[in-house]
């Protein structure tokens, strides 16, 4: 029995609107940061990123020096104001997790149970402070008087508090997590000690402070006894299994609450908080996938969510708020990213972004940053005078510095200056990728694509009248898409987001050139490489795939599929089909078959751990009466565990990653 769902109505959605403000950042500079030896082979860098009064700025690195098989080296990095020369680079003697910085440019750095304070040279040790044992920190800042606030989560009974600390004794009865908050004199003496929990483990994720010298701390309890405050925004997680994300006010003195409040009702992980001027606290958070965020903004008092602005960036990181209260958040991210005035396009492998929000969440600017890997290592972002933003992310191949810095080396890191008023040149197709995963490494003769960017199309989007006699257009609303000067049928267009099929005449190995003309004005062309299949399951979340169970109806978390059941998914990007179809055209009977073989794997348990395990495919083929290059895969479910799935494409090796494969999940009944 054949199911039937319009896809490209129902699953290929646009990108969102966004606000007009008048706000361009430009690229003030590009250049690779001297690193010495210090590199990485198979794991990310750690970065981070600050600046002082003047504007010099300061980076963190840690890494490994591969020539001495030594692991965990941190560097400590000073440059000028403009960026053109490395005032200090200074190894460390130990590996530092987090840095802050003060107005007068001391450095503060958070080690495994201590915090050391650096003097203007970058190599003066002011202060050396033990604040307990079997620490590990997750968070640093710095306020202007030169006090240092750290948090993270202790585990035993190697922390201790101050006396009139807002808690003296450990939350977790079983000495689990605890998270624990210190301040520091500028001395170095302990200013206060204290936990912050409560009767389960909690993980805080990052701290900031004001002017005041009341520190904000958020982050995640694994349970929903985490105190929150009379009037709070949220004082239940709505979640009690699972936990949620917290932000915490403390008054200055360490001794009370201000505020403290649950952020939202999902299971969403905070990953760091950053405070305008005016006090209102901003907080990052991920789903727990990791493959979309959450910028919310608290008033003072932690009684209102002033906004609440969902991005698609993948593995967010870099936060920062400016004296105007706008909002710096550089992630990693892929394809399906709203960008609005993109200074670039991203990579074939993803890249990172780096986006602004106006106090009211607005999308101010959203762009791929020119020359950036996606997922090497995660972009840190600091600001310094007059709103210029500095980011550090990882170059492609093809990156290129507007100029060089003395002792760099290519492939390691990059330093890229923003300001308003510098050079920008705004490209209108910023990104492409599988229509259903986002994916952007290749393209598959009939995979349905996605491509994004600004002025593609109209301000509203148009879907197209299908005839099933002369399938989809190949204009529509004054949008015409090409590969390799070829006509590709279009789903649906509009200025931010274009879908479309890609020709079946593409070869693979060949590299495409795909391009956007919107009444008569062309935008610039994206590059890619033919490959034989690149798989996509249709999803309604980013994981969970827009499944049918065995009955036709929609498979959800509160029916979810019987073990044993046949499960119908949707997919596109799996390769030839023949007899070929004609570009546009919709599949009718008799049906046309996937060239490439098709299976579905879970990792199951075995002796030797988890491995493949193959599901029974009662079919794999072009779905009927759909447009050519839909695909439909009916499978038994058999585990009832909460375990990925994989669509696999061409061949079974003993592990999926080896295949043309694309990794999704359906809700299985538990046994």
């Amino acid at each position: 029995m054949f199911a039937k769902l319009s896809l490209w109505f129902a699953l290929l959605s646009a990108t969102t609107a966004m606000a007009a403000q008048d706000f361009l950042l430009g690229v003030n500079y590009s250049e690779l940061i001297p690193t010495g030896s210090v590199t990485t082979p198979n794991t990310p860098f750690q970065v981070g990123a600050g600046t002082d009064s003047q504007g010099a700025v300061y980076l963190l690195v840690n890494g490994n020096l591969v020539a001495q098989s030594i692991a965990n080296v941190s560097y400590l990095m000073k440059l000028t104001p403009a960026g053109d020369r490395v005032v200090y680079q200074n190894a460390l003697a130990f590996q530092a997790a987090f840095m802050a910085v003060d107005p007068a440019g001391n450095v503060y750095l958070a080690g495994s149970d201590f915090v050391q304070k650096l003097g203007a040279d970058g190599a003066t040790v002011l202060y050396t402070t033990t604040i307990g044992q079997n620490l590990t920190p997750t968070g640093l800042a710095a306020d202007t008087t030169g006090r240092a606030y750290v948090t993270g989560w202790s585990s035993g009974s190697g922390f201790q508090t101050t006396p009139g600390a807002l808690q003296q004794t450990p939350p977790s009865s079983a000495g689990g997590q605890d998270a624990f908050v210190v301040r520091l004199k500028p001395s170095g003496a302990i200013d206060y000690a204290t936990y912050l929990g409560g009767g389960s483990q909690a993980q805080p994720a990052g701290i900031a402070v004001d002017a005041a010298g009341s520190a904000y701390i958020t982050g995640f309890a694994f349970s929903a006894n985490f105190p929150v405050t009379a009037g709070a925004y949220l004082a239940a997680s709505g979640i009690p299994n699972s936990g949620a994300s917290f932000l915490v006010r403390l008054s200055p003195d360490g001794s009370t609450p201000i505020y403290s409040t649950f952020t939202d009702a999902q299971d969403d992980h905070a990953i760091a908080v950053a405070v305008d001027s005016a006090d209102n606290a901003v907080v990052l958070l991920s789903n727990a996938a990791y493959s979309a965020s959450v910028v919310l903004r608290f008033n003072p008092q932690g009684t209102t969510q002033l906004f609440s602005t969902s991005l698609p960036a993948s593995h967010p990181d870099g936060l920062a708020v400016d004296a105007a209260g706008n909002t710096y958040l550089a992630s990693p991210t892929g394809a399906n990213y709203p960008v609005k005035n993109s200074l670039a396009a991203c990579d074939a492998n993803g890249s990172s972004a780096l986006t602004v929000l106006d106090g009211n969440g607005n999308v101010l600017q959203a762009t791929y940053i020119p020359g950036s890997q996606g997922y090497s290592s995660p972009p840190a972002v600091g600001l310094g005078v007059n709103s210029t933003v500095y980011v550090v992310a990882s170059p492609t191949a093809s990156y290129a510095p507007t100029r060089q810095l003395a002792g760099s080396q290519p492939g390691v890191l990059f330093l890229t200056s923003f300001a308003q008023g510098a050079k920008a040149q705004v490209v209108p197709l910023a990104c492409l990728g599988n229509a259903a995963s986002y994916d952007s490494t290749g393209i598959a003769g009939g995979e349905m694509v996605s491509l994004f960017g600004q002025s593609l199309g109209p301000a509203n989007g148009v879907q197209p009248q299908v005839d099933v006699q002369t399938g989809l257009p190949k204009q529509l609303g004054g949008v015409d898409v090409t590969f390799n000067g070829i006509a590709a049928p279009l789903l649906y267009v509009q200025g931010g987001q274009v879908n479309a099929i890609a020709p079946w005449s593409l070869q693979t190995s060949q590299t495409v050139q795909v391009c956007v003309v919107y009444n008569s004005a062309a935008s610039n062309c994206l590059e890619r490489t033919v490959v034989a299949a690149d798989p996509g399951v249709f999803t309604v979340d980013g994981s969970n795939a827009a499944a049918l169970n065995q009955d036709g109806s929609l498979n959800s978390a509160s029916n979810p599929a019987q073990v044993g059941s046949t499960v119908t998914v949707f997919a596109t990007g799996l390769g030839a089909i023949d007899p070929p179809q004609t570009d546009g055209a919709i599949v009718d009977l008799p049906l046309p078959a996937n060239v490439l073989p098709v299976q579905v794997f879970w990792r199951g348990p075995t002796f030797f751990g988890l491995f493949p395990m193959n599901l029974a495919v009662n079919y794999a083929g072009p779905a009927p009466y759909e447009a050519a290059g839909v695909s439909q895969i009916d499978f038994v479910v058999q585990n009832s565990a909460d375990e990925p799935l994989y669509l696999v494409v061409g061949f079974a090796p003993a592990d999926v990653g080896g295949a043309y494969s694309a990794g999704f999940q359906v809700y299985i009944a538990q046994q």
